[in-house]
């Protein structure tokens, strides 16, 4: 791939994957557990997503940067809005965000499968 191209996707998962953590962070306590469990999958179908049809450490990266920043930034909003609330279900949130998306970044590929019969090949 090259390097422009890579750069202009790597710009684009960033955008989509705070999009992707925003959202995700507003909704996780409407409907308790439900909505967290949802915004999991959805975070975990993200990173895969992107994971997988791109295949670029650099990509896969900022989507991760841009879903787990968006929460934290959130989280840390000063004044009297409270977006991720300092109570289990805000914790569960923030903590299961930052392993979801780690998590799908980081879990092992299987490698590409050997054609043929394997005890012919000794």
């Amino acid at each position: 791939m090259h390097p422009a191209v890579r750069f202009g996707v790597a710009i684009l998962a960033l955008v989509v994957g705070a999009a992707v953590g925003a959202l995700t962070t507003f909704a996780h306590a409407s409907t308790p557990p439900w909505f967290l469990l949802g915004g999991l999958v959805v975070v975990a179908a993200f990173v895969l997503g992107v994971r997988l049809s791109v295949a670029q450490p650099l990509v896969t990266g900022a989507a991760v940067t841009a879903v787990v920043g968006s929460a934290l930034v959130l989280a840390m909003v000063e004044g009297d809005v409270v977006v991720v609330a300092a109570d289990a279900l805000g914790i569960a949130w923030l903590a299961g965000v930052t392993l979801v998306a780690l998590g799908s970044a980081l879990w092992p590929l299987p490698g590409p499968r050997r054609q043929g019969n394997p005890s012919e090949s000794s």
